[in-house]
């Protein structure tokens, strides 16, 4: 049997041409932010640094693997001279995540932890726990309690998109705050980008519910991680925006204040540094007499005292004067280390008398004392983690330098 003819291109039906799926509204969003940004010859890094975000959340948006949080479209577009797109394009957004976030809860099985929000009763007891928790964290550190923080964070956060009704402003501020803690209970143990993942979340949320103060100490959180990963730029920006965000509570301006000089110290500025630290002091002495607790009110000279401490030993390290200047720096920082380990009692805070003897002992290396760096580096516990062993780290570089 002859094999059959080759169909003609006429007898084979064409099949229908692919329909084009419509553009979610995240990828716009990301692309026309993308747009403004380079349009305004901005990096990612700038941008964020200028939002008061992370680089890496604006890549994120850009590339729509994050939804932008709720106030970010405003101030880019402000801050971008976008004409309104972002923000119109914004609404859009939003219906999409709340129109998504229906879906994800219909199908979500009916015992999923964490789907419903809190009741009121609910959000009292964890306001009440929260106190106990920053106490605790201040004696053993925060490594221990990261995950019942988190656990408590996302309790009181409810369903990520849940409606305004569903998830109260109370709860949503509260767990900001559970985030702020969680945030450092992680740069605590090095976990720098958990870190940073929760001060980011707990800033979204705080941003959303209109919660200044929680604002402006999660700018101040960000901003002291950056100081730590010797980034000035970055964190003398967010200190900024911190102080920006902060409303009128000498407290809370006295903990910017501190974050301020920890940028200035480490881009090398002595005169802003020397400013920034006498208004933290100012600004402690005026919440103390007030009653208007700072997150330090009950050992407030030891931490002045830290602060001045460790602003010198960076000063000592990044000022490019004489090497007579930075003995003098790296000289003030040890007295000030020294009369601040003189406040703390190691029974009953261990960790802190580790960090400022590691911090000491930097500063002794820095000042031509290796045998004094080296006495204070005997006296630690021999097995150290987090912040506590790269403070030991470097001390032993310098001294070894």
């Amino acid at each position: 049997m002859p094999p059959l003819p080759s169909p003609t291109p006429s007898s084979t039906p064409s099949p229908p041409p692919p329909r084009a799926e419509p553009e979610s509204a995240r990828l716009r969003f990301g692309r026309r932010l993308r747009h403004w940004r380079e349009a305004r010859g901005l990096s990612q890094t700038e941008l964020g640094r200028l939002l008061g975000y992370h680089n890496s959340l604006i890549s994120r948006v850009e590339n729509a693997r994050r939804w932008p949080p709720p106030g970010m479209p405003a101030r880019a577009d402000e801050l971008l001279l976008a004409c309104g797109e972002l923000a119109d394009l914004w609404q859009t957004v939003r219906q999409e995540r709340e129109r998504l976030g229906d879906l994800a809860a219909a199908t979500r099985p009916p015992l999923a932890t964490g789907a419903a929000p809190p009741d009121a009763a609910t959000v009292e007891v964890l306001a009440h726990l929260l106190a106990g928790y920053r106490a605790a964290a201040g004696r053993i550190g925060g490594e221990e309690l990261a995950a019942v923080l988190e656990h408590h964070a996302r309790t009181l956060a409810g369903r990520p998109h849940a409606a305004p009704q569903e998830s109260p402003a109370a709860a949503r501020s509260l767990a900001a705050q559970y985030a702020e803690l969680a945030g450092w209970a992680h740069f605590e143990a090095e976990r720098r980008t958990r870190a940073l993942s929760w001060y980011a979340t707990g800033l979204e949320w705080a941003r959303a519910t209109g919660d200044q103060a929680t604002t402006a100490a999660l700018l101040t959180r960000q901003s002291t991680l950056h100081w730590w990963r010797g980034d000035p730029a970055t964190a003398l920006a967010l200190a900024e925006a911190a102080r920006t965000a902060a409303p009128p509570l000498a407290g809370l301006r006295a903990w910017v204040a501190v974050a301020l000089a920890h940028a200035h110290a480490l881009a090398g500025e002595t005169p802003k540094v020397r400013r920034t630290l006498a208004d933290a002091r100012r600004l402690t002495a005026a919440a103390l007499r007030s009653g208007d607790p700072t997150p330090w009110s009950a050992r407030a000279d030891l931490v002045l005292a830290v602060a001045h401490g460790t602003c010198h030993r960076d000063l000592a390290v990044r000022t490019g004067g004489t090497a007579r200047s930075r003995t003098a720096h790296a000289r003030t920082a040890a007295a000030r280390l020294e009369a601040a380990l003189r406040l703390v009692d190691p029974a009953a805070h261990p960790r802190d008398h580790a960090l400022v003897s590691a911090r000491l002992a930097g500063a002794h290396a820095l000042a031509g004392r290796p045998d004094a760096a080296t006495t204070m580096l005997a006296r630690l516990p021999p097995h150290t983690t987090g912040r506590i062993a790269r403070e030991r780290r470097r001390a032993e570089e310098w001294l070894n330098s």
